[in-house]
This record gives structure tokens, sequence and C-alpha cells, in this order.
């Protein structure tokens, strides 16, 4: 037994209990602040030292996620503590988060950030204490590479010496119902108590926490649920295509098959974003190859979603074309930077593919995003108007609320890549 587990939980029912969260990006963030609000006292650590000088005059770097404003208001310098010193994160912390980006490169997961994370904490300094990881990681990545790592720097032992747990991040960007406080938590420890500890902790904050197995259970969880999502918008995107070639509107055809009981109903877009999906699926296929299992099948649902930012500039190259325009001498608006709907994450954006692709082509690009100000090496403007004056063409990059409603001019040349507008005025759509 790692620590007393009754002197543990009393520490963290009195409030007594240290929070450490390392890395203070949209998932850090979240942590650290719902456990600020809980009157919790939290250590939050970033290397970004612009962030953390913001995050210390209460500007929240999340503008969408509204509620942390507040928090961060109220509690910084009090519950709130901000640096850029992570090697004081094991020191300051009795729980010790991790919530860095695990990206992929070279379709391969790429460690560095964990591995600098994990590296500023194996201490001796680490006994008695429970890390929790919150990064996306392939299966079997806690107990064969953290757990490792953290136990030759440390010269202790998980499960004798501290408590070591994966618990997936859920966060769903700009969902104004479903907040990090109402999505279960999913908690797998390398023994069970600290799992058990784990989820005692985040019962504290979180309506609904779910004990399974290992880590290794709770990793799969999190490559399962993003990867199912990413093949059945592959799908959906595949029939948009099918749907273009029949000359059907592919959201009628949607619409009428949601009238059955057991159908899925998802949009098809100019493309899937996020660090979740794309990367997740890379992850499951790496990880089905090392145990020998064929992962075609997530391979071609990905080239499947890769290829919508191309297929929807080439909506936009045919339709200028028939109206006698060549896209090298014209300027297009893109509306939406950010991948998802009323947030400001551009991670892996599929706008920001079309970017490239358009102007590799030649033609000029403006930018409007209303979470975005701007992005390197792209011309923003300051409102839709703004952006539309003197373009060609919109392309519609994302199903930003304040995007559903607009209307154009029948001169203009009008991509809706999120199928958020009226078919009527004769826009182009992703399979229509």
């Amino acid at each position: 037994m790692w620590i007393e587990k009754e002197k543990f939980k009393k520490k963290i029912t009195s409030r007594a209990l240290k929070i450490s969260v390392i890395g203070l990006g949209y998932v850090g963030l979240n942590i650290a602040c719902l456990f600020a609000k809980n009157r919790f006292t939290v250590y939050g650590f970033d290397i970004d030292h612009a962030k953390i000088r913001k995050l210390k005059r209460g500007v929240n770097s999340i503008p969408e996620e509204k509620w942390l404003t507040s928090v961060i208001k109220e509690f910084v310098d009090s519950k709130l503590i901000f640096s850029t010193q992570v090697k004081n994160a094991v020191i300051a912390g009795d729980a010790i988060f991790i919530a860095v980006p695990t990206p992929i490169r070279n379709r391969e997961p790429f460690y560095e950030y964990i591995l600098s994370a994990i590296d500023s904490i194996s201490d001796k300094r680490l006994k008695e204490k429970l890390v929790i990881l919150e990064s996306t990681v392939p299966p079997g990545t806690t107990e064969k590479l953290v757990r490792p790592f953290l136990e030759e720097k440390s010269n202790l032992r998980a499960g004798e010496d501290f408590g070591l747990v994966f618990s997936p991040e859920r966060i769903d960007p700009g969902n104004k119902s479903r907040r990090i406080w109402n999505i279960p938590k999913v908690v797998g420890g390398i023994d069970p108590l600290a799992t058990e500890l784990a989820c005692f902790l985040y019962s504290q904050v979180i309506e609904r926490v779910i004990p399974v197995s290992n880590p290794r259970t709770a990793e799969l969880v999190k490559i399962m649920e993003n990867t199912q999502r990413d093949v059945n918008l592959a799908l959906t995107n595949l029939f948009a295509k099918s749907a273009d070639k029949l000359g059907v509107d592919v959201e009628e055809v949607l619409n009428a098959a949601g009238t059955k009981w057991n159908f899925v109903r998802l949009k098809p877009g100019c493309g899937v974003g996020g660090e979740c999906i794309g990367d997740v699926s890379y992850m499951a296929s790496n990880s089905m190859k090392k145990t020998g299992i064929d992962s075609t099948f997530i391979k071609e649902a990905r080239k499947i979603n890769e290829s919508m930012p191309q297929y929807t500039v080439n909506k936009a190259v045919a339709a200028l074309k028939s109206r006698g325009k060549d896209i090298r001498s014209c300027k297009v608006a893109i509306l939406g930077l950010a991948y998802k709907k009323d947030s400001s994450s551009i991670k892996n954006s599929p706008s920001l593919g079309m970017i490239k692709i358009l102007t590799t082509l030649g033609a000029k690009i403006l930018a409007y995003d209303p979470f975005i100000k701007c992005y390197q090496g792209v011309q923003c403007s300051k409102s839709v108007a703004d952006a539309i004056k003197g373009c060609d063409c919109v392309i519609i990059a994302t199903d930003h609320s304040q995007f559903t409603d607009l209307e154009f001019d029948k001169d203009l040349v009008v991509i809706d890549g999120r199928n958020i507008l009226s078919k009527k005025n004769n826009y182009y759509g992703i399979g229509r």
C-alpha cells in the first residue's frame, strides 16, 4: 500500500489535498479551474510564458469556455497559482495531473511532451503522491512508458511508493451543455488503491466516475470512442461524395434515413479536425499493427476524411470555372479557422488545409473567425462583411453559430463546407 487510504481521503474531503496540473491547454486549464472552483488549492504549470502571464492577470486563454473566466478572476493567486516552473509540480501537489499534448508526427505518436512532463516530477518527493495522466495515448503507454520512466528516475515503485492512473479527457470544446463536470469520467489505475483514490478525488468535482480494471482499459476506451467517430464520419463523407455524383441532396437522404430507429445521423463536411479524432485513429492503427491486427479499415476511413479539404477546394474551383473565373485570379474568403463550432481551437483544422491548397493554386485568401483574431500567414478580417468584400468565392469552413443565418449575393460562389445554409439559395454544399 503506497499510502494510507483513509488519510488520503480525509485530505480530499477537507480540501487539504493540493493539486498540480502540468499543461494548461484546453484540458489542463479546465481541470485546474474545476478543482479550484470546488475549493481545492491548485498549482497550474505551463512552459508557455505568455500564457502564464495572462493567467496571472486573470485573463482566460480559452474565451469560449466562459465559466473559466469567473473562476480565474476569483481564485487567481489564492486557489489558483500559475507558474512556468514545472519542476515545482512534484513539490506543490499531492495529486499531479499531466495534461500535455501527444501529437502525431509522421503518423506516429510524439511522446516528447509527456516524457518532459514526467521527467520533471521523477523525484524522490513523488513518494505517497498520486499521478494522473490525462493525455491521449495508445494503449499500454501508462504501464510500458510512463511507469518505468518514473520508477527509474525517482528510484521509487509505482503501487508501492506512489499511485499511477490513466483517465482519458472527454472535454467537448464549445459545447454549452456538456461540461467537464457532467461528462462521465473513466479511471484506470495500476492497482486497486490508485483507482479507488483517483475515483474518490474525481467524484468531488465530477458527477459520474467510472472505474475500470487497469490503465490499458481506460486508454482503449479513449481510442475506441474517437476512432469510432472518425470511421462513422468517413462513411458519411463517402456517401456525400456519392450523392454529388448521383445528383441528389445528401441532407435529404440523411433526414429520411434518420427516421429509422437505429440510424446514426452524422453531418458530412469539409474535413475532420481536432487533436483527438484524427490523431487517435493513427494511434489505434499503430497499436493494432504492433499486435498483428489488420487496421486497413481505420486507415481507409482516415484517408477519406483527410481528402475532404481538397474535395471542397475542387468544388470551389469547378464552380468558379463554370462562371468563367480562374482560381489563380480569384479572392477567396474562408469563414472559420477553428476546427469545431463555437471553439477557438485550430488543431488540425480543415480550414488550414484548404488555405494551403488555395494558396498553392494562386488564390488570394482572406479569413474571418469570431473566436480567432489572427493566424500566422493568413490575412484575417474583423467581420464577415470585411472578409467577403470584393471576393469571388466564400467557403464556410466552420459551423459557428454566427454563420448559420448568413445570406450572400447570388453572384458570389458560396461553398458551404458544413451544410448549414439553406439549399434554396443554390449554394454548393458537401453532397448537395
